[in-house]
This record gives C-alpha cells, structure tokens and sequence, in this order.
C-alpha cells in the first residue's frame, strides 16, 4: 500500500508539472507573437483556460487507467487459479475396505516414490524407498534441495506420486480419499516450520471438532507449560485467539500446535523444521515432549539441528531427491566416507564430539 501511494504521488507531481509547463509555454507564446499570430481573444481565452484545467483531467486519466489495470490483474489472477489442476477425490471410494479405525499402528513404508512438482521439472523425490516401523523416531537431515520437504508434501498428498507408492498400515495412501489422509485425528499430523492457530477460543483452536473432554484439553495445556494453564484451569479455554494467533509469540503458538497433536494423539506425527523459529531452550523442551508424550507415535522429523535427531531411532539421508543412508546415528558415524559423518565434522570440532556422544550414548541404550 505504501509502494502505491508513494507511485501515485510521484505520477500526481510530474502531472501537475507538465500541466504547469503547457500553461506557462502558452501563455509566453500569447504575449509575444500575439502580434505575429494575431490570434483572437476567444480563442486564447479557450485555450489558457484548457490549459488550467490539463493537469486535472490527465491525473484523472492516468488514475482511472491504473485502476481498470489492476482490476484486470485481479480477473487474471482469478482466471488462472480457476485453471489450476483440482486435487483428487475427497472422500474415500466405497471400493476400498478401510477400517474406521485406520491406521492403528503407524507403519509407513516409502516404495520406490517419484514425484516432481510440474511436468518439466526433475525429480524431486527419485524412487525413495524406506520402511519406518511403528513408534520409531526417524530424523530425516540433508542440503537445501535434497527433498526433505518433498517427502511431507508427497505423504499429505498435496502434490501426487508419479510413481510406487506410500502406504499407511498397509493402505495405499494414493486408493484412500484425502480426507482420510488428512482429516483423521488419530492419522497424519504435521507441525509446520510456521505455527498455524485458528481464530476462537483456545478450546476451539485445540480441538475444532470438539471430540475431546474440557480436562483432555487442559491437560494437554498444562504439558506444554502454557502460562496460567495450572492457576486458571479451565477458565483459560475461554482466552481468545486472534487471527493466526497473532496475540501469542512464535515459540507460543509453537508449543500450541504441540498441545494440539497432545490431545489428537496421532499415529504418525511430521514435524517439517518445527523448531526452526523457537530459541535452544523451547527446542529441548519441545524434543522432551516428543519422548514422553508421544512413545507410541511414529515420527518423522525433518531436522534443522542435529543435536534434535541424534538421539532418535534412525537417519535418513536425503541428496538429490534420493535416500542414500538410513540407520541409527552412531552407525551412520562409523562410516568416515559418509554423508551424515560429513553433516556431523562440519559442525566443528567440540559440536562434532558432542553429537556423536550423544549417538553412542543413545546406541547404548538401545542395546542394553
């Protein structure tokens, strides 16, 4: 808006000096060659009163024309999400058998999966091909570009598999419809890198279907610490929230969206660089919450700190849009030539020792 006032008034200006300058170039014209011309005096009466009225009549051309272009802009940008390829069928074919309690484990296998986000471009995801295992925690880690990102937007199907396919307990996620994938409670969740809060009360923003109990609610509040959740108790269900919850701070809304999965409780919980805008502190919390919270969730975090997926079950490497490792990180570690051991040393030489401690210690423990 400001970009547009300060361009209406550098046009308004320079209009109004043109128009000044006709009128004076004019009027010099009248006084001296008037005997020459011998121009009559209606006629430069006319014309020194069109030229007064100049400046106003082509600012009012030039705003009317700028107007009718951007409402042109506006049908454009209409006409062509209007054109935009409709995402398939939301609701789940009566030909499919699906379980009303799908899924009841967590298994999600990746099996030889390609996509790519428009006809001419390359692969972004290059016949991947993983199995996670119910209740297990995999950090995915990898270069801007390597297609972290490209595995979540592939799992909620928001941009569709050209190739194998991505089952949920055995269910071909491509058969089942999309509010099957993402609609159900005790399904697929994500925690976005951007916290996403809805407009209401917090009782409405923690539960919007209102399937959860006053007390499940508030309890899943009191995990996360939220301030006055233990003084208040129930009361502060009926605390407002603004519009994308501009009235909390970012590591707030954060740890409301985790309240969110806390009370859901889903089998298999996506955090796409959740913590990448909260402070250490709130991270190691929110990683806390993780182990206690959810030991029964299968989890997919896509890492912006090593030091949160170290101690996780298993790694995988992305590059180029394909897998190239996946194990437990102290295993990863072993390998001096590998991709992770790289990620690892170029943390420098103290952050390096202490992540791989926390590797061996989280093997160890594992193991005994």
């Amino acid at each position: 808006m400001m970009n547009y006032l300060a361009a209406q008034r550098w046009l308004g200006v320079r209009i109004e000096v043109l128009g000044v300058s006709i009128f004076l170039a004019l009027a010099i014209t009248v006084v001296c060659f008037n005997d020459r011309l011998k121009i009559p005096a209606g006629l430069v009466g006319l014309a020194l009163q069109w030229a007064v009225v100049f400046s106003a009549a082509l600012n009012f051309f030039f705003l009317r024309l700028t107007e009718s272009e951007a409402r042109i802009t506006s049908i454009e940008r209409i006409r062509s999400a209007s054109q935009l390829p409709q995402e398939r069928s939301w609701k789940t074919s009566n030909a499919v058998n699906l379980d009303p309690s799908w899924p009841t484990q967590g298994k999600l296998e990746f099996d030889h999966v390609c996509m790519r986000y428009r006809e001419e471009l390359p692969l972004a995801l290059d016949t991947v091909s993983f199995i996670l295992s119910p209740g297990k925690r995999c950090g995915v880690v990898g270069r801007t570009g390597s297609g972290k990102t490209s595995l979540t937007a592939s799992l909620f199907r928001v941009v569709e598999i050209e190739s194998g396919s991505i089952r949920l307990d055995g269910v071909d996620l491509a058969r089942v419809g999309l509010s099957d994938v993402r609609g159900r409670s005790n399904g697929l969740r994500i925690l976005p890198q951007d916290p996403v809060l809805y407009a209401g009360t917090l009782r409405d923003c923690l539960d919007p279907f209102q399937t959860e109990s006053d007390d499940n609610i508030l309890e899943a509040l009191q995990a996360v610490n939220h301030s006055g959740s233990f003084e208040r108790g129930l009361s502060i269900l009926e605390d407002t929230v603004e519009e994308g919850g501009t009235n909390f701070s970012v590591g707030e809304r954060q740890l409301l969206c985790l309240a969110r999965a806390i009370v859901e409780q889903p089998r298999v919980l996506v955090l796409d660089e959740a913590t990448a805008s909260v402070d250490t502190e709130s991270d190691a919390f929110i990683q806390r919450m993780l182990r206690t919270r959810f030991q029964h969730t299968t989890l997919l975090t896509i890492a912006n700190r090593l030091h949160t997926i170290m101690d996780y079950d298993l790694v995988l490497v992305m590059e180029d849009g394909k897998c190239v490792e996946m194990d437990h990180p102290a295993k990863l570690l072993k390998d001096p030539n590998g991709v992770f051991t790289a990620f690892v040393d170029a943390a420098g030489r103290e952050t390096s020792a202490e992540l791989r401690n926390i590797a061996e210690t989280s093997w160890a423990k594992q193991n005994d």
